[in-house]
């Protein structure tokens, strides 16, 4: 199975990482960040959003590289990114989408795409979601037991409840450890370690975003 790499427009060259070029993976431009797939000789499965970003030259650029292309209007009710994410479930069978050019920018834009797995109508892609850019990687875990792996060139590790959580627990693989400790409203749980290659956390309710950092 194909994984679905989605790549944004945030204007901060200095976070985004470019995805891998894969021939059995999938690729859609959003906005500027199509232009930017375009620009590093990307071949585009789909393009969308309103390209309020982009010149009309630069629309014809991504236009040579792109499968299919779909504009939105700029008054609309969903951001380019969640359109991004209905269409990715609706074309492509994944077996995991990531998004790139989600940081830097706009402070709101950034709260928006972290917020996108709280709605309802993702949920059941948040197991396949993850956001990657130099410095960071963030996926989201609903309630179970995992065992997380660590990332060689990341040295922290932090869990984000984004809702209440219940029974988390995190085993002696982590420098900081947890037994079972509830928390009745969001709570940021950051700058764990791994003590070993690979760890396991579970959980009995809630919604947590894990993440990998190095400064």
């Amino acid at each position: 199975m194909s994984n679905v790499h989605i790549m944004l427009g945030s204007p901060d060259h200095r976070q985004r990482s470019m995805p891998p070029m894969k021939e059995q993976d999938h690729y859609i431009g959003v906005d500027r960040g199509a232009l930017l797939l375009a620009q590093n000789n990307y071949s585009i499965d789909l393009s969308l959003g309103d390209f309020d970003s982009i010149t009309d030259d630069e629309k014809k650029i991504i236009e040579k590289v792109s499968n299919k292309i779909i504009s939105f209007e700029p008054e609309k009710d969903d951001t380019d990114a969640e359109l991004s994410l209905v269409y990715a479930t609706e074309i492509f069978e994944a077996e995991q989408i990531i998004l790139y050019g989600w940081s830097g920018g706009r402070l709101d834009h950034l709260l928006s795409i972290i917020m996108i797995v709280l709605q309802p109508r993702f949920e059941g892609i948040i197991a396949k979601l993850s956001f990657v850019n130099q410095t960071n990687t963030v996926s989201f875990y609903l309630p179970g037991s995992y065992t997380l792996y660590k990332e060689q060139d990341k040295k922290y590790c932090s869990f984000i409840g984004l809702t209440a959580l219940s029974n988390l627990t995190l085993d002696d693989s982590f420098k900081y450890t947890l037994d079972k400790e509830s928390f009745e409203y969001p709570i940021a749980l950051i700058s764990n370690e791994f003590v070993m290659e690979k760890g396991t956390a579970s959980f009995d309710k809630g919604l947590i975003a894990f993440i990998q950092s190095k400064d």
